[in-house]
């Protein structure tokens, strides 16, 4: 299973003329070739629902909004979640948003987390909490693609 962050869904209305940001944006898309060949499961979230929707540029929104639906399992809040959440922001400086992101990831049984955010990458690799026991493998695109050719190889 895979859980996105929202930069994700948003990155190809990023700037594409970035190197990185193109680089990205085609990682992003081998990777729902590769969920919409069935070889994973795409989680969507409360949370992610909630930023989608305030979202104030519209055509993001429903572009988004209909990659939502591509999701295979959607995450409601619960209280497990919102413990792990806790635990995260108490033992870290990883903001409450990002804490729900994870949470759900790791209730859910994810195996990976892909974001394109470098500093919540770092947070989550640097820090010593326990939120890892389902050992979610957190990736950059470019990286998870490089990753899946690896083990493939």
């Amino acid at each position: 299973m895979i859980y996105f962050d929202m930069n994700i869904y948003n990155r190809m209305f990023d700037d594409q003329s970035q190197t990185r940001i193109r680089l990205e944006t085609e990682a992003i898309s081998m990777i729902f070739s590769l969920i919409d060949k069935g070889k994973y499961t795409l989680l969507w979230s409360f949370i992610l629902e909630d930023e989608n929707n305030k979202n104030p540029f519209l055509d993001r929104k429903s572009y988004i909004k209909v990659l939502s639906k591509t999701c295979n399992i959607a995450i409601e809040p619960s209280d497990d979640i919102l413990a792990i959440a806790k635990y995260i922001m108490a033992a870290s400086k990883i903001k409450a948003k990002d804490a729900l992101h994870i949470a759900c990831a790791v209730k859910y049984g994810a195996k990976y987390f892909i974001t394109c955010d470098d500093k919540f990458i770092n947070a989550l690799h640097s820090s010593d909490i326990k939120w890892n026991k389902s050992n979610i493998k957190v990736f950059n695109p470019i990286d998870f693609i490089r990753n899946e050719a690896e083990e493939n190889d």
